[in-house]
């Protein structure tokens, strides 16, 4: 529908391409939950009550922002430990485990890139259990734990999608309570993760629409710092979409209204360059823009609507990454997000 210019309001593709994914992972939860269901029982807690687990999207997903190739960013979450017994032989860690393991295989597609389910973003990453107990949840991201920064960052994008509706709205409670504090944004943390970011990331002499100063990263680091920053006291801002989180900030008078309107703009433009970029490049992973004078920039200029001036589309590109910088400058004073330096 997206190719054929059946959809052309911004958003409305991805928030139908996160309809199908949130389908297709409830189907599978669902598939892998009743084949484990027969085989063991249902997991109980120690007080004898169900176990329920609950299926959380974070990321593009967790946003319903997925665009071409977006990775299904996810973290399954159970309500706590149980006691075996001859009704019940394994754990509720092991039946989850299980469950998810199962759930990794139960969904195939015909690319690699395309809708690739990523866990890494559960407590401890690889190195963490599949399935992770609310109370697990609850000491990695909490006050003293040891997640990262950035690790409780990503957590303003959690949203449930499948499992427990009522463990969801207690995830989702807990999600608010632990990065919507009076201890405000650390940005010196997420200036050193630009700057990695830049250094491995981006080719020296090259623009990449997601890393680059003033891409696409910069505009979600942007918008999830002023939440973070000001969500303490305004619960409106505690949202998981960016271009509505863009919306309530400027509601409350921390954008401007000017500043919202370039930041809206350039989002809107870096999210339509970046999938046509995956469609030129056919490398959900490529998102370095071709060198002007190259036919694959021509392509990129006729997906986009530039066919007449293709030229127009690197003054665009200039001019909207710029503006994305002056706004974050603006918006967190002395000390910004915004790294510049030889990658850019």
């Amino acid at each position: 529908r997206h190719i054929q210019g059946h959809i052309t309001r911004f958003g409305a593709f991805s928030a139908e391409l996160t309809d199908v994914a949130e389908l297709a992972v409830g189907a599978a939860y669902q598939m892998c939950y009743d084949e484990l269901l027969a085989q063991h029982g249902a997991p109980h807690l120690a007080d004898g009550r169900p176990c329920p687990m609950t299926v959380c999207a974070l990321g593009k997903c967790g946003g319903r922002e997925l665009g071409y190739a977006s990775d299904i960013e996810l973290m399954f979450i159970y309500a706590g430990a149980g006691e075996t017994d001859g009704h019940h032989p394994i754990t509720n860690g092991e039946f989850y485990n299980q469950l998810v393991s199962a759930f990794l295989g139960a969904i195939q597609a015909r690319r690699e890139g395309i809708f690739e389910v990523d866990l890494r973003l559960r407590p401890y990453g690889s190195a963490g259990s599949l399935a992770v107990s609310l109370d697990a949840f609850r000491r990695y991201f909490g006050p003293g734990g040891p997640a990262w920064p950035y690790e409780r960052q990503a957590l303003v994008k959690l949203r449930p999608i499948a499992g427990d509706e009522v463990l969801g709205h207690e995830i989702a409670a807990l999600r608010d309570a632990l990065i919507y504090t009076d201890e405000g944004f650390d940005l010196a943390a997420m200036r050193a993760m630009r700057e990695r970011q830049l250094r491995h990331l981006v080719t020296a002499g090259t623009t990449n629409a997601k890393f680059s100063p003033g891409g696409l990263v910069d505009i979600e680091y942007l918008v999830q710092a002023l939440q973070i920053k000001h969500g303490y006291r305004n619960p409106a801002l505690r949202l998981t979409n960016t271009r509505e989180a863009m919306a309530a900030l400027a509601e409350a008078g921390i954008l401007s209204p000017r500043d919202f309107t370039r930041l809206r703009d350039a989002h809107r433009f870096i999210r339509r360059l970046i999938d046509a970029l995956r469609m030129v490049r056919g490398n959900a992973r490529d998102l370095t823009t071709p060198p002007a004078d190259s036919a694959d920039f021509d392509f990129l200029a006729r997906r986009l609507g530039y066919e007449d001036d293709p030229a127009r589309l690197s003054d665009d590109l200039v001019r909207h990454t710029v503006a994305v910088q002056e706004i974050a400058q603006r918006a967190l004073g002395d000390e910004t997000l915004i790294v510049t330096d030889r990658a850019s």
